[in-house]
């Protein structure tokens, strides 16, 4: 591209007369349009990422976990009270951790989200992540959830090498790296969980 605007400039100052000046003034504006179309060439990736990901999406969590399959179902249960039935899933209908699946929680009272996300937290922090090394992760989950009524469904995506996706009834909240990921599904699935019974239920082994 330099030895264009090089060709550009020499041939300006043999053919057209024009002065120094004038000169520098059209290399500057083309430089300006050379810059300009490189932030536009940049801004329709991002974009065209973006609209792959919605696109991918648009059927909600289930368009990402091919013909999903149940794996296993059950409840937490807090001093008697029941908080979420939980269920989760699979494209062959057993848990495979290198390969998508996705945990759906129907909660059955109103939770907001900064609960959520400090529940989540601790619940890592019992299984020994180091938390306080990762202080984005409070504001990483703040952007993928949302206050819950009764009856809501929240529903997360893990992708095996590249993070996870997270869904309210069908849409699309945001997305996880894979490090958060990990550590976030392993407050149900790592046998260390604080909720043994739920874990087994969700296996499909509490039988």
């Amino acid at each position: 591209m330099a030895a264009n605007t090089s060709t550009i400039i020499s041939r300006s100052r043999t053919d057209s007369g024009l002065s120094p000046s004038s000169v520098m003034l059209g290399a500057l504006v083309l430089a300006g349009c050379i810059m300009s179309a490189s932030l536009i060439t940049t801004a329709v990736a991002q974009t065209t990422t973006v609209a792959s990901t919605a696109q991918s999406t648009s059927q909600g969590w289930a368009a990402l976990v091919p013909s999903a399959q149940k794996v296993g179902e059950g409840q937490l249960r807090r001093w008697g009270f029941l908080v979420y039935d939980a269920t989760l899933w699979s494209t062959t209908g057993r848990f495979e951790p290198d390969q998508p699946f996705a945990l759906s929680l129907t909660y059955a009272r109103s939770i907001s989200r900064d609960q959520i996300v400090e529940a989540s937290l601790d619940q890592m922090r019992e299984l020994g992540v180091d938390v306080d090394q990762h202080p984005e992760w409070a504001q990483a989950l703040r952007e993928v959830f949302v206050d819950v009524n009764e009856g809501d469904t929240l529903t997360g995506v893990h992708r095996p090498g590249e993070g996870a996706v997270f869904f309210e009834g069908d849409r699309l909240t945001g997305q996880i790296d894979q490090n958060l990921s990990q550590a976030f599904f392993a407050i149900w699935l790592d046998p260390d969980t604080t909720a043994p019974d739920l874990r087994l239920a969700l296996l499909g082994k509490d039988q």
